[in-house]
């Protein structure tokens, strides 16, 4: 029998385009909002929230992707940028489509982040993994 920890969020910044949440396990996880477009000034907001919530440490982040949920060539340069992962020990994000599979693996071969970061479509998965990083 798996048992799943209690994903109580301690503490919630709503960016309109995203929520950015502390976890009760330390994990600041980041879920956007279905049908939207993640530009640059929507990843400078999440980085500035994710340095809030981690008290201006770096800390593991889990993204979660909504439903056809995009992120523009600006955002990904802005993302795996000194400046993007600046609070950021490891990033797992976790999609759930093809397409967002697909620019995920971009993302990781063409943009490579300056962090451990790695694609997933298990949540679960994405959180086990996280935690080898501490």
């Amino acid at each position: 029998m798996k048992v799943h920890e209690n994903k109580i969020f301690l503490k919630t910044i709503d960016l309109g385009h995203s929520n950015v949440n502390l976890r009760n396990d330390g994990i600041i996880q980041v879920n956007c909002q279905d049908n939207v477009e993640i530009d640059a000034k929507e990843s400078e907001e999440m980085v500035q929230a994710i340095g809030e919530l981690s008290g201006g440490k770096k800390a593991l982040v889990l993204g979660i992707a909504g439903y056809n949920t995009t992120a523009t060539s600006e955002a990904r340069n802005h993302s795996a940028s000194q400046e993007g992962i600046k609070f950021t020990l490891a990033d797992a994000f976790v999609i759930n489509s093809l397409a967002q599979k697909i620019i995920g693996n971009f993302y990781l071969g063409f943009h490579k982040p300056g962090v451990p970061t790695k694609v997933f479509d298990d949540t679960d998965k994405a959180v086990e993994w996280l935690k080898g990083h501490l």
